[in-house]
């Protein structure tokens, strides 16, 4: 299996199978020493955009926002994990860090790891693949719209 992009994988699992995700990261933290680098955070984050016409920077909302950084080590070796979510879930996001971490090491879980990776990833395929269909179904063209009805 072709892993994705790091930068997706906490998107990715988070897609997948929550109580597979949770006994997993569960059982790997049961046999490891997790050490936080970095305080763990949850709460709400202002959310910036642009203006796609001028430019100009907007603040959107509030979104709810939690990230842990940690360093997982386990007799076969040691690695930092993290991961940041759009979610109120710290247990769930510190899991996500746990095996982003785990996979990191390559431990034997990886294999694991990396099936509940493509579930996530198939999953968030079909939820796109459905909101495009309904985008579409939105389309609207103004030229026929406009013609003459003669």
């Amino acid at each position: 299996m072709m892993r994705p992009e790091r930068e997706n994988w906490a998107a990715a699992l988070s897609a997948a199978d929550n109580g597979k995700v949770a006994a997993l990261a569960d059982r790997i933290r049961a046999r490891a020493e997790v050490e936080p680098l970095v305080p763990p955070r949850e709460g709400l984050m202002l959310m910036q955009l642009r203006d796609s016409v001028a430019g100009a920077a907007f603040h959107l909302g509030e979104i709810p926002m939690a990230r842990v950084h940690l360093r997982l080590t386990v007799p076969e070796g040691a690695a930092e994990g993290g991961a940041a979510l759009m979610s109120d879930d710290l247990a769930l996001v510190t899991r996500l860090a746990i095996l982003d971490a785990a996979l990191m090491a390559d431990l034997p879980e990886a294999p694991e790891i990396e099936a509940l990776l493509a579930a996530g990833m198939a999953a968030r395929t079909e939820v796109q693949a459905r909101r495009a269909l309904a985008l579409d179904r939105t389309r609207v063209d103004f030229q026929l719209l406009s013609e003459d009805e003669a």
